[in-house]
């Protein structure tokens, strides 16, 4: 029985979201089908350009991606202190920008217009506002945008009508850092995994091709939240360093691929961040591989899912245990 999306998004308890969505009956509507010669290699662009825009409009920071044949994963961040510093108009211009419309809220924006509006109409205004705020710190909202408009643009290809998704996206709260860079990790390395790639820089359509190309050029790409640089160790950043990171990401996928060969010293994996995490390799290669069906909506350590489970007043929490037995 699906878990109700309030009790998987609680932005008091965490603002970071692993976000997967899975195309009808999996088939491979992003992708090239080799049952039926189909090839749809070209929708993965409209998804990455889409991710792009959505992340420019929303309070919602884009951490991981990876765009498959026939579903997709994202690690996101809800800056909803960041919403609350825009204007209101602003707020309207950036909702604008995703949903085009001639409504009272477009005179707002227009100087010539705004002047012509009643004191019942500003009234209303503000309150609109008030809900677009919040609908762009909305993951569901967030999802939906992205989503629908593949859906849309697909159909409207294939020129027929009906479901693109399944029913709906499933989400899982990410509770700690240990959390985050599991998952992070897990969605970076999916091509690998599927076996579609060989190396970081021949995963297409993950962010962290989008990282390792910018990272050329010196900088950051700014459709992404920011790891941490020596040029760039702010607030506003991923809590982990850039080079660890990728460091860490080459040697998982070098273990992942050569899985059978369990006692070759040069390829285990020497990290601080999983020496300042606490986990052990065998532990981390089950994360990094099936931290998504190793827990259920929440990820994190025992102490933070006992309060996510205390939050939701529920007697039990599935995946407590795993969390006990990987990440302690």
């Amino acid at each position: 029985m699906p878990i109700a999306r309030s009790k998987q998004i609680i932005l008091s308890q965490t603002s970071y979201y692993h976000c997967i969505s899975r195309c009808v009956r999996r088939a491979f509507l992003c992708g090239y089908d080799k049952f039926t010669g189909n090839n749809f290699e070209h929708r993965r662009d409209w998804f990455e350009k889409r991710l792009s825009k959505l992340s420019s409009a929303f309070s919602i920071n884009v951490c991981a991606y990876a765009i498959m044949h026939n579903h997709n994963h994202l690690v996101l961040h809800v800056d909803t202190e960041r919403a609350q510093t825009w204007s209101n108009i602003e707020v309207i211009q950036r909702w604008h920008s995703i949903h085009p419309n001639k409504t009272i809220t477009a005179m707002y924006i227009d100087p010539q217009q705004k002047e012509k509006l009643t004191q019942i109409q500003l009234s209303t205004i503000h309150k609109i506002t008030k809900i677009y705020r919040e609908r762009l710190t909305s993951i569901s909202y967030f999802m939906k945008a992205l989503n629908q408009y593949i859906a849309l643009r697909a159909n409207r290809e294939d020129k027929c009508s009906g479901r693109f998704w399944e029913s709906r996206f499933k989400s899982q709260a990410l509770l700690d850092e240990r959390a985050i860079i599991s998952c992070m990790v897990y969605v970076d390395l999916n091509p690998i995994r599927a076996g579609i790639a060989t190396t970081l820089e021949n995963s297409h359509y993950t962010s962290i091709k989008r990282r390792l190309a910018c990272l050329k050029l010196g900088k950051q790409p700014i459709e992404l939240k920011c790891l941490k640089t020596p040029l760039n160790n702010g607030l506003n950043v991923i809590n982990i360093e850039l080079i660890c990171y990728t460091n860490l990401l080459r040697q998982t996928a070098t273990r992942l691929k050569n899985a059978q060969i369990i006692d070759a010293q040069s390829m285990r994996i020497k990290s601080s961040l999983l020496d300042e995490f606490g986990i052990n390799e065998d532990n981390w290669l089950i994360l990094a591989s099936h931290i998504e069906e190793e827990f259920s909506y929440v990820i994190g350590s025992v102490t933070y899912m006992e309060e996510y489970r205390k939050k939701l007043r529920q007697k039990k929490l599935k995946g407590i245990s795993t969390a006990l037995r990987l990440f302690q």
